[in-house]
């Protein structure tokens, strides 16, 4: 670079709280930019322009400032550069050694960092790569720190995201603790229960959309009085985010978090986190859904299917679509309408029948008329029951459940400790694993793929084990339970009409069985399982009837 008595300058100052140290007076934009200003009119150079980037990461070079000051310098507006240092100028020492090292002494620019004596004019800028690994090396060990701090936090329970979850607000005594969001939960609540009452997810969107509900984002910048950045962005529901929303243990009282984490802290692009690696602290904040609403929901995500949607012309879903099943072969029946002469009835026939013919099943045909007022009856009678002869049944329900609940138990704790056991003997092994590899006993190729196989089973078993836990704990029944069983069902002794969320509500399922012709009637075996009770009152209700 030829010498020159005087340079056209941009001084640049930036300053970001990754410095943590933003407070001090020697590290200020007004000190900055004082004393390169003062460097400038010593030095009897003409000073162009002053580059400020306030609040930005050293880390990436996508400041506004630092772009304009680029562009000035390819416009020969300026042709040499000065900043307090080499961390003002950047923390990501490729990108810094880029510009100073190449990209400046191509375009003639002349570099200087005066408190680290960098001067591209001189020869004795050796130290400067060093002094870049230096620079980034800080915010790395600042970020991991960080890192350390939110996952220690997050397995305290602690919220903390920068957004709460819809449905949720941070606490104006503590940001760390969730509180409910009125409007937004009766949002969510409304969601679980039509999805629980066989709505579809897709439904559920067109009917918020048409009723001009704001969609979540949408929500929050309203409630924060501000425009949506994403300006491109319609305010509308889709199925994707009511599928998401339900999915997520938040709105039962769990802390979900560490879903994504950040892929380095050069970038704030994120990746996704196993679901077996998430952060998961039970009973952090007060549930929006209930257990049993929440159960339901999951339970139909994981066994819908092609014919659970099967619909009326008119769009709405047939009255018992999804919870029939045939006796015998245990397939779903699936809804159809049927044309008679001066009307359009509504029959269900079993799915493997209607596909594959009478070599895979037989029709197992149930007209929806007849079997909803079937329904209606049995309801009716369960109600009757309820009301006149709560303690008894109350009492026998309670011993039903009991062994019920003794066997399943007794088979869950089984498998527990026989995953317990496996996972004992497989810390064992990786321990003499180890301990053979350290002795020469073992090549390190046969280490590393048995360790492979062990710590991938280990993973493996221990999640089943949580399940397994989760599940003993759901097995365990309660007095309350019962209480709240018979007060629900005791409220439909007069019920007159059917409908698809009354049916959600009540009853697990329904098998049907084939139709048969006896002494000129027409018969057909109808068993009704209901929601947490199963069958347990088939005998008693037989005596009222």
């Amino acid at each position: 670079m030829k010498l020159q008595n005087t340079y056209d300058v941009g001084i640049y100052c930036r300053l970001s709280r990754d410095d943590n140290n933003g407070n001090l007076v020697s590290m200020s934009i007004t000190n900055q930019k004082q004393m390169l200003t003062d460097y400038v009119k010593e030095k009897g150079w003409n000073l162009r322009e002053i580059y400020i980037d306030d609040g930005y990461s050293g880390t990436n070079f996508e400041r506004p400032d630092f772009k304009r000051m680029i562009v000035d310098a390819e416009a020969r507006k300026i042709n040499c550069i000065i900043t307090k240092d080499l961390s003002r100028f950047g923390r990501n020492y490729v990108k810094t050694g880029y510009y100073t090292e190449e990209l400046f002494v191509e375009m003639g620019i002349r570099f200087i960092a005066v408190n680290d004596s960098i001067d591209t004019m001189q020869d004795n800028n050796d130290i400067a790569p060093f002094q870049n690994i230096l620079n980034e090396w800080y915010p790395k060990e600042v970020s991991k720190k960080v890192r350390q701090v939110k996952k220690s936090s997050a397995r305290q329970g602690k919220f903390m995201g920068s957004q709460a979850p819809y449905g949720y607000m941070k606490s104006p005594q503590n940001k760390h603790q969730l509180i409910i969001d009125e409007p937004a939960a009766a949002i969510i609540q409304r969601i679980f229960s039509e999805y629980a009452g066989g709505e579809s997810a897709r439904r559920i969107a067109e009917k918020f959309n048409e009723e001009g509900l704001d969609s979540p984002r949408f929500y929050h910048y309203t409630q924060l009085g501000r425009v949506n950045p994403l300006s491109k962005e319609k305010n509308y529901w889709n199925s994707t985010t009511v599928n998401q929303l339900m999915k997520n243990q938040v709105y039962i009282g769990h802390m979900v978090q560490g879903k994504r984490q950040v892929v380095s802290f050069k970038t704030k692009r994120r990746s996704s986190i196993d679901p077996e690696d998430w952060i998961i602290v039970e009973n952090t904040h007060e549930p929006i859904i209930s257990r049993d609403i929440w159960d339901r929901v999951q339970k139909r995500f994981t066994t819908r299917g092609h014919h659970e949607q099967r619909v009326r012309r008119t769009g709405e879903l047939s009255l018992f679509s999804g919870i029939l099943r045939c006796v015998d072969c245990g397939t779903k029946l699936a809804y159809s309408d049927r044309k008679l002469k001066d009307s359009v009835i509504g029959v269900y026939k079993c799915n493997k029948y209607t596909c594959n013919g009478k070599t895979a099943c037989t029709p197992h045909y149930m007209q929806e008329n007849v079997l909803t007022s079937f329904v209606i009856n049995d309801i009716r009678l369960h109600a009757r029951l309820a009301t006149a002869e709560r303690e008894r049944i109350a009492r026998d329900l309670s011993k039903a459940m009991s062994q019920n609940e003794d066997a399943t138990a007794r088979q869950m704790t089984i498998r527990q400790r026989e995953i317990e056991t496996r996972l004992a003997v497989i810390a064992s092994n990786i321990k003499h694993l180890y301990e053979d590899k350290c002795t020469g006993k073992l090549p390190e190729d046969v280490f590393q793929s048995l360790l492979l196989d062990y710590t991938g089973e280990q993973k493996e078993l221990s999640s089943k084990l949580e399940q397994n836990r989760r599940a003993l704990d759901r097995q365990q029944c309660t007095e309350r339970d019962i209480t709240d069983w018979l007060n629900l069902i005791a409220g439909y002794m007069e019920l007159t009409t059917l409908d698809r969320i009354t049916v959600m509500e009540l009853i697990e399922s329904i098998e049907i069985g084939e139709g048969k012709r006896e002494n000129g009637r027409r018969e057909q075996e109808i068993s009704i399982r209901y929601r947490f009770i199963g069958n347990l009152l088939d005998n008693a209700k037989e005596d009222i009837a």
